[in-house]
């Protein structure tokens, strides 16, 4: 998916850590685990990776896409 049509909204988490050091694992190793977005894009999980992926100088990133019940 493109980066730029990922949606971030609100997050639980405030501090993303060291997204220096995942960004030099995922350049090392790749990307192991897809983010996981809905099917308008917004982002479901994975931020950090996300981040790490856009100071890699990535424009697409592997996703997961889910469908998300509010209902619960």
């Amino acid at each position: 998916m493109n980066i730029e049509n990922i949606k971030v909204g609100p997050r639980h988490r405030r501090e993303l850590g060291n997204i220096a050091a995942l960004a030099e694992s995922i350049a090392a190793i790749g990307l192991l685990h897809p983010i996981v977005v809905a099917p308008d894009g917004t982002l479901i999980a994975g931020q950090r990776r996300l981040e790490a992926c856009k100071r890699l100088g990535w424009s697409e990133i592997p996703v997961t896409t889910i469908e998300v019940d509010d209902d619960e």
